[in-house]
């Protein structure tokens, strides 16, 4: 029941917040991580098995409605996912929780091959 009551309030804020999300592409979010921002994957963590951006925070999606506390309030938030389109929803959370987010435009399949860690 937690779980379900957790869900609709991600929905509920996803889907009638005012804000703004800032839409970045990769260059950019690397240019902020070098200086302090943080990378937060959405993606599940199957999708993350298959590689991930060396040094990344993992949340995914469907958690971090009960996970955000985790992430540094103090510092920019970089956010993807496999595509762009659940990074969205988790920045528009994180913005309603007053956090700094940037949302990666492409997500990882736009991730520079440079940055990327594969899993075994």
């Amino acid at each position: 029941m937690k779980k379900f009551i957790s869900a609709l309030l991600f929905l509920a804020v996803t889907l009638f917040a005012e804000s703004t999300i800032q839409n970045i592409e990769w260059d950019e979010a690397v240019a902020l991580s070098k200086k302090g921002a943080v990378f937060l994957d959405v993606r599940t963590p199957a999708e993350v098995a298959e590689g991930s951006v060396t040094g990344t925070l993992t949340i995914p999606l469907n958690e971090i409605s009960t996970r955000f506390t985790e992430l540094p309030k103090k510092k920019t938030i970089l956010v993807y996912c496999r595509s762009g389109k659940r990074s969205a929803m988790a920045s528009e959370f994180l913005m309603s929780q007053g956090y700094d987010v940037r949302n990666i435009k492409g997500g990882f399949l736009a991730v520079p091959p440079k940055k990327v860690l594969p899993h075994n």
